[in-house]
This record gives C-alpha cells, sequence and structure tokens, in this order.
C-alpha cells in the first residue's frame, strides 16, 4: 500500500513534468524545424541565420548553467518514503531533446545502409535472446528518432557477432555515448535497454554497464509497479517488463563472476508468474519469466555458499545441494509444459532454454569442488551418493552443454548469436572436461566419450563464423581447447592426457580468469589454478 500511495503521486508528477517539458520544447526548438532536413557531420550548433534569438538564449543559458530547484512536495503521504516530502526539478535538461541529438549515421560512423542491415540482423537473430525488447512495429527510423544510444548499442553488439570491420569504431562511439550517461539527471527506458543489450553482448565492458543499467533503473523507478501485478496499464505493464530484463542483465553479470547481484530478491518478486496475468502479456513474456524463477533460484544457490571457494562448505551441506538440485528440475519440468519452442531464428528456442538450464546445474554442482583441499579430481567410480555424486553431476552438466552445441547436426552460425553468458559457462564447462579428461581410472559409461567432445567442439567453433571476429569470446575458447586437445595426442589416448601438465601450456587463460585467478577468492593466478591437476 505504502508503494501505491508513493507512486501515484509520481506518476502525476511525471506527467505534469513531461507536459512543462514539451511545451519548452517546442518553444526552443521551432528554429530548427525551419532549417534544411539534410543532417550535417556533428559541429557546434549554430542560430545566427535566425532573425527572433530569443529562443536561443533561453536555450543555451539552460545547458550552461543547469540550475535545480528543490520545493516540499506538500501532497506527499506521510506513509510514503521520507525522500518525497521533496521535489527536485533539473532545469538543465529541458529543452533538449535526445531524438535530435546526433546518431552514429549522422556522426558518419557507419552509413545508413549498414545501419540499416545491422538493424535487421539484430531483430530477427538478438533480440529473441533478450526476450524481444524491440517490439513488432520498432524500426531503425523510430530507433534513432527515440535514442541514439539504443540505436548504437544494437548496431553495436550486431556488429560483433557478424564480425563486422565496423566493430571497432561502433564500440569507440558507444562508450563515448555511454558516458555522458553516467552524470546526466535525464534518462530515458531507452538508455535502460541500450545498457542491458551492451551489457549481454559486449564481455569486455559489461560489468561497467550493468551497474549503470541498475543504477538508472533505480532512478527511473521501474521496480515499483511490480507491487500492481497483474497490471492492467501499459505503463505499469512496460515498467515491470523492463526491470525483469535488467534483473536478468545483471544476474548475467554477476553470479558467475562470484559477485552478489545489486538487484535485490525482495518480498514482491518472489511471484513472478503474476506477470503473466498481465492484460497485455505475449508470447515472450513466458520465456522472460521462467529465466526470472531461474536467476532467482541462482541467487539461492549464491546466498547459501557465497563467493569464497576456499570453503568447503557445500561438502558438508549435501542435503542443501539435493533440495537445490531439486528445485532446479521441478523449474524444468515446470516450464517445458508452459512453453513451446521452433525451430525459426525469431524465437527462444529449446537448445538455449536448455544451455541455461544445464549452465545453472553446473554452477550448482561446481561448489562441490570448493575447498582448500579440493583439487578437483572427478571420483572413481563407484557408489553414486554424497558428494561423489554431485561432482559427478557436474561433470555431466558439463558435458551436457558441450553436447547442447556440438550434437546439432545444423548450421553452427547460431552460436555467435548467443549472449557472453552462454560463452563464459562453455569456458566452464570446458576447463571441468579438461580437468576430467586428464585423469587416469575407471570412468562411468556416460563419460568415456568427453575427450572426442572436446575436439569436436573445437571443430564446430573454428569452422562457426565467430572466427570472423577475433575478439570474439568463443574464438578463445577455440583456440585454448586447440591447444590442449593438439597437445594431448589424440582424442582416444587417454594416457597422453593424464600426463599433460597444465601449467606447460600456452593456453589463452586470459577468458578463463573468472574461473581460475580470482585475487578476491585467494587463487594468485591461473598456474596455481591448475595445481590440481
Amino acid at each position: 500500500m505504502l508503494l501505491e500511495n508513493d507512486a501515484s503521486w509520481k506518476e502525476q508528477l511525471e506527467d505534469r513534468i513531461s507536459k512543462l517539458e514539451e511545451s519548452i520544447t517546442q518553444n526552443t526548438t521551432q528554429p530548427l524545424r525551419i532549417a534544411s532536413g539534410n543532417v550535417s557531420p556533428p559541429q557546434r550548433l549554430s542560430f545566427n541565420s535566425v532573425e527572433n534569438d530569443t529562443p536561443r538564449v533561453l536555450s543555451n543559458s539552460l545547458h550552461s548553467e543547469p540550475s535545480a530547484t528543490v520545493t516540499l512536495n506538500l501532497s506527499c503521504s506521510l506513509g510514503a518514503f521520507p525522500a518525497s516530502s521533496m521535489i527536485t526539478l533539473t532545469m538543465g535538461d529541458i529543452g533538449a531533446n535526445p531524438g535530435r541529438n546526433p546518431d552514429l549515421v549522422s556522426c558518419g560512423i557507419i552509413s545508413q545502409a549498414i545501419a540499416e542491415e545491422l538493424f535487421t540482423f539484430y531483430k530477427q537473430n538478438l533480440n529473441p535472446c533478450i526476450h524481444n525488447i524491440l517490439t513488432d512495429n520498432d524500426t531503425l527510423s523510430t530507433i534513432r528518432t527515440r535514442s541514439p544510444l539504443f540505436t548504437t548499442a544494437i548496431c553495436t553488439v550486431s556488429a560483433l557477432c557478424t564480425g563486422s570491420e565496423d566493430y571497432n569504431a561502433l564500440l569507440k562511439h558507444f562508450t563515448t555515448q555511454v558516458s555522458g550517461k553516467v552524470f546526466s539527471s535525464s534518462h530515458t527506458f531507452d538508455d535502460v535497454r541500450a545498457l542491458c543489450i551492451g551489457a549481454l553482448w559486449l564481455n569486455e565492458i559489461s560489468t561497467a554497464l550493468n551497474s549503470l543499467a541498475v543504477r538508472i533503473s533505480t532512478e527511473l523507478d521501474l521496480h515499483r509497479c511490480i507491487t500492481k501485478m497483474p497490471h492492467t496499464k501499459r505503463a505499469c505493464y512496460d515498467r515491470t517488463r523492463l526491470y525483469w530484463l535488467v534483473y536478468l542483465c545483471d544476474h548475467h553479470c554477476s553470479l558467475i563472476h562470484g559477485r552478489p547481484p545489486l538487484t535485490r530478491d525482495f518480498n514482491s518478486l518472489r511471484r513472478p508468474r503474476d506477470f503473466l496475468q498481465s492484460y497485455f502479456t505475449n508470447p515472450s513474456d513466458l520465456s522472460l519469466i521462467s529465466q526470472v524463477e531461474l536467476w532467482s533460484m541462482g541467487s539461492r544457490v549464491f546466498d547459501v555458499f557465497g563467493a569464497d571457494i576456499e570453503c568447503s562448505e557445500a561438502s558438508q551441506r549435501s542435503d542443501k545441494l539435493a533440495q537445490l538440485s531439486a528445485a532446479y528440475d521441478g523449474w524444468l519440468e515446470e516450464w517445458l509444459s508452459m512453453l513451446s519452442f521452433t525451430n525459426a531464428p525469431a524465437t527462444f528456442s529449446r537448445r538455449v532454454f536448455d544451455l541455461y538450464f544445464y549452465s545453472a546445474k553446473l554452477y550448482l554442482f561446481s561448489h562441490i569442488f570448493r575447498g582448500s583441499s579440493q583439487d578437483a579430481k572427478l571420483p572413481e567410480a563407484g557408489p553414486d551418493i554424497g558428494a561423489d555424486k554431485f561432482a559427478h553431476d557436474a561433470v555431466r552438466s558439463a558435458l551436457a552443454i558441450i553436447r547442447c552445441i556440438v550434437d546439432d547436426n545444423q548450421s553452427s552460425s547460431w552460436l555467435g548469436k548467443l549472449p557472453n553468458y552462454i560463452g563464459t559457462m562453455v569456458a566452464f564447462a570446458c576447463v571441468c572436461l579438461v580437468k576430467v579428461s586428464a585423469q587416469q581410472g575407471p570412468w562411468d559409461r556416460d563419460l568415456q566419450g568427453i575427450p572426442n567432445y572436446l575436439q569436436r567442439l573445437v571443430q564446430v567453433l573454428l569452422s562457426s563464423p565467430v572466427v570472423s571476429h577475433p575478439t570474439h569470446p568463443l574464438l578463445s575458447i577455440a583456440r585454448s581447447l586447440e591447444t590442449a586437445t593438439a597437445v594431448a595426442g589424440g582424442v582416444h589416448d587417454q594416457g597422453s592426457l593424464a600426463s599433460i601438465d597444465m601449467r606447460d601450456l600456452d593456453l589463452d587463460l586470459a577468458f578463463f580468469d573468472m574461473f581460475t585467478s580470482d585475487g578476491l577468492n585467494g587463487c594468485p593466478d591461473s598456474r596455481s589454478a591448475f595445481s590440481g591437476m
């Protein structure tokens, strides 16, 4: 009830401010409407040709001397949050229409034709991976008008996934635009969408983009309508849906690094399926909420076992591991009965669904290898109970991830379209299987094909479009794994695998650092991380 009261006056205030901004914008941008329709490269704005100079003076004064007015909000409910008693009106951005800022095409970063190609590629191939953050009606023209940052984010990740030669220029332009948002007092929902897209695909800057997305989402109060689920107002539906996307992005970028998510699992989030009862729900919301529930369980795993890899608590709490594993299995069974999968490119496919499931299970079972005394060795085949069972389950989950990729007889072009998180978990699965492959001794029947699957993965990755882009994470995985399998001397020679000293391999381990060299977790370097071999 408190949140609802707080939300009501905020919505009214936003409407009033929006009308005020629209009125001032119309006055201050009238000279621009008289100008020529052709957009020149970015230059310092000049209004010397305009006879009436008043709008220019007003606009310049607002931007050169930003001012903020703080007033009491006497209509504030006493049950609202304390900060609701004050209203801060920042005038610095009033009169500036972000849609008219120069975008990547206007600046000459890429041509209109290339922008259209990249936008089309994103909408057809990447948009389903982020649960259709673009609507069917969105076009390059409408997005360019709404948000230059959103436009650049879409084109940048498309350039990464297609191996475009424009990627570096686009990435530089994107980071420049994002830098301008850090201290800005004016943000939009499209800013959040752009940051989420970048964080999911651009590995080198994902952490910075994610943290800014979470911060802006809280400033925009995206969470405030969650208590009103299921939604009957479109504005509330859009707010909550975007919050779910921020939630997923944050968990993608935090848990795999051993960091707690910035978004909280507060009480209102414990029934995300209520969102599906909203009047505006569409089919892609099913996959969205399924992922929200999956990552919520990932948060529970982190809360239980923490980030200290030297702590062997998991091996002493097999009951908790079993309980969480059962929760994941229950999630799989429930959502398989609710989701429908097709092979169409513009859908959240069964293959991607399985990759997320097995990645979550691998993350869970990997806790059994924690502790200073653990050497990450697979126990010999025997009674499938206790810690030994979970160790084998970890390896089976890792192998399942690889099989999701190599058992597909169709084109491998889909690999380059996956978010960075999937590439990270493929890397983790490879490290797990390489370690297991280097051991001698009896294996369970279903684990005897590990070396063969590792070599097949190398072949699939090196024949996929990821080789077209030297910075793609999957290419680093392929090269590192190729080195390991080559030194092994053949996929069928387990003896040679067992004789490898992992410290002598010249592997591309930079991408694997999140698993092997986290100074905060007491593992000083990548060589010591392989000491168990």
